[in-house]
């Protein structure tokens, strides 16, 4: 064997084991079984059980390279069938080495005949090589057409080549079930995480959609970056990390207290405990009076007062944000008490029920958002329980640093600056946007998404946010759906 060919080889198998594309693969399987057998043509096939698939169609002669990344041949299946020299190659697990297919008679070569009528070209030498793995299972085929000497000439296929194209093929079949394997454990991981995830958004009504959202702008706003901006871009294997964080960003919020996830108001619960205990104030008062221990007219004002009480304390509840003037009317209701039959003195309020009614923006007291807060926490701690593996390493910080701010006001740890990462600062951009433009959310309506971007770059503005991220993302439109953008055309 020349030591160039065996160099050829060598460079051969460790091209096989560092493709990590599918489709480029199976183009190197075949283009490498031509270059070592010095021949014009050639296809690669894949067995799917019933029949032989067309994959890769190489003529050098003629130009022509049909299938893998230049997209899938349109040709029909190759039956298993003993006529096929192809198929035989599968059934009986051998190379076949055929001279001249023209002096043939064992086989149906209608196929190749009509080719070359139809074309010009003329088929001479064939070798059939199986792409058999290590568990005798033939998961494909080459089919090699026309060797060629220095000269050009067609000649027959070498048979000092036979073991070699039987090595290699058995090399190439490992690595595609290896790649396979990986795919399928890929592909079970997202699917796991998934389902995970739409789990986490089911819990409540009020977050139903928002990491499937959060997904979608991403993978529109890379593409976008892949077409649009020289800068940065994500490769194959960091786009499906970065999504993976996505879809794992809120895992933690599986252990989050649902009464919490689900707080729509500030009292909640306590918001029926507070109207009963005034209904209760009322029909004291109104013993008081039939008692003679008041006016009529110092029971009408009592009413008056616990009416106003409730009006107020309604009112308050359902606010997303507490001017000064209400919150000063909460602490001087908080003042007021009443005698109870036993004689003891009770507040109108209780310190809780105050707590929550002087809540300044949202519906979680302090206690309330640092439980809800700790999701991200939570989040750490069960993603470094998954064994996420290299393709997927950066998953765990990512998800676990998405309510990190630039300024480092954001939790839990503070960080800022040059430690949160371009990820990271991008996930939080999707986390805001989507939580502000939300359709599902029964406690808030939708914010516009120009009012949304309109609090980002005031939060960019704040030093918290990314400020070239969150142009990028604005300029990408990346939270438009192609249905949408072809109804505003």
């Amino acid at each position: 064997m020349k030591q160039d060919t065996l160099q050829t080889i060598l460079n051969i198998g460790i091209a096989f084991s560092r493709e990590k594309n599918r489709e480029r693969l199976l183009d190197r399987i075949l283009t490498a079984a031509m270059d070592i057998t010095q021949c014009d043509g050639g296809t690669l096939y894949i067995n799917n059980g019933e029949a032989l698939e067309f994959k890769i169609m190489i003529t050098r002669s003629q130009g022509i390279h049909k299938g893998g990344e230049a997209g899938e041949i349109t040709l029909p299946a190759v039956p298993l069938s003993e006529k096929n020299v192809c198929a035989c190659g599968v059934l009986f697990r051998r190379l076949i080495n055929i001279p001249d297919v023209y002096e043939s008679e064992h086989y149906d070569f209608s196929g190749p005949k009509n080719y070359d009528a139809m074309t010009g070209y003329h088929t001479q030498s064939m070798m059939v090589v199986p792409l058999e793995d290590d568990k005798e299972n033939v998961i494909g085929v080459v089919q090699l057409i026309n060797a060629l000497n220095e000269d050009g000439k067609v000649i027959p296929f070498r048979t000092e080549y036979e073991q070699i194209l039987l090595a290699m093929g058995s090399q190439a079949a490992i690595c595609l079930v290896n790649m396979n394997y990986s795919h399928q454990i890929r592909d079970m991981l997202d699917s796991y995480v998934r389902v995970m995830s739409t789990a986490i958004d089911a819990r409540t009504p009020y977050n139903a959609n928002h990491t499937k959202n959060m997904v979608a702008y991403a993978k529109r706003f890379i593409s976008w970056l892949q077409e649009h901006h020289e800068i940065w871009k994500f490769d194959e294997n960091k786009t499906q990390e970065f999504l993976m964080s996505v879809w794992l960003h809120d895992v933690g919020k599986l252990i989050t207290p649902m009464e919490i996830m689900d707080k729509q108001d500030r009292l909640a619960e306590n918001y029926a405990f507070i109207m009963d205990r005034f209904e209760k104030i009322r029909l004291l008062a109104r013993i008081e009076q039939l008692e003679g221990k008041i006016s009529a007219e110092e029971l009408e004002q009592k009413l008056l007062v616990i009416r106003e009480a409730a009006e107020l304390v309604g009112k308050v509840n359902k606010m997303g944000f507490l001017p000064d003037d209400l919150e000063e009317q909460i602490r001087q209701l908080a003042e007021r008490t009443y005698l109870e039959e036993d004689g003891s003195t009770q507040p109108w309020i209780t310190p809780l029920e105050q707590e929550e009614l002087l809540i300044k923006k949202g519906t979680l007291t302090q206690s309330e958002r640092a439980i809800m807060q700790d999701h991200v926490e939570k989040t750490r701690i069960m993603l470094e329980q998954m064994a996420l593996g290299d393709d997927y390493k950066d998953v765990l910080p990512w998800a676990s640093q998405h309510h990190e701010l630039l300024n480092g006001t954001g939790y839990p740890k503070g960080l800022k600056g040059e430690e949160i990462c371009r990820e990271v600062r991008l996930l939080t951009i999707l986390d805001v946007f989507e939580a502000m433009t939300a359709h599902d959310r029964p406690y808030k309506k939708a914010m516009p998404a120009e009012h949304a971007f309109k609090i980002l770059h005031q939060m960019a503005d704040q030093g918290q946010v990314d400020e070239e991220l969150l142009n990028l993302f604005e300029q990408s439109r990346a939270w438009i759906t192609e249905t949408q953008t072809a109804e505003t055309a």
